[in-house]
């Protein structure tokens, strides 16, 4: 059994749905789409992202990322497609590999984000990849950014 066939089993208060292939667009972001690894309605009618992440932690550095949180790079993937869906909220499964000399052990955890919890994000988001497909448009090396030091 695959993960969201897992995570059917363990949510059944969410209805989940999935097509091989899916794409999301939306009219207002014309550059932007989001291929879902499920999306789901709760309860009360609202539509949610069903987000699957596997990895393998290697280091524990790695495991850290994923202590309380989810890694900046997921969390960053949800608010796009939070924009390009315009769904009310998402769930991130992500199954946490660890192998300790051929021992494995998988740690699942669940993630939920409401999208009015991150409203501002969203927003930030949308106004930079905005910026960045203007300057695509017209031609224009997009600036570079880099991280504090």
């Amino acid at each position: 059994m695959h993960l969201r066939g897992l995570f059917r089993l363990d949510f059944p208060e969410y209805q989940v749905f999935y097509e091989e292939g899916n794409m999301w667009f939306n009219d207002k972001f014309p550059f932007a789409h989001a291929s879902l690894d499920g999306w789901l309605v709760d309860q009360d009618g609202r539509k949610g992202i069903l987000e699957i992440k596997t990895t393998n932690i290697l280091q524990s550095m790695q495991k850290e990322k994923w202590k309380g949180r989810i890694p900046d790079n997921y969390y960053i993937q949800l608010l796009h497609y939070f924009m390009v869906t315009e769904f009310d909220f998402a769930i991130l499964k992500a199954q946490l590999k660890f192998d300790y000399g051929g021992d494995i052990v998988l740690h699942t955890r669940h993630y939920k984000v409401e999208r009015s919890e991150v409203e501002a994000d969203i927003k930030y988001l949308q106004n930079s990849e905005m910026t960045f497909w203007k300057q695509l448009q017209a031609g224009k090396k997009p600036a570079l950014l880099l991280p504090e030091i």
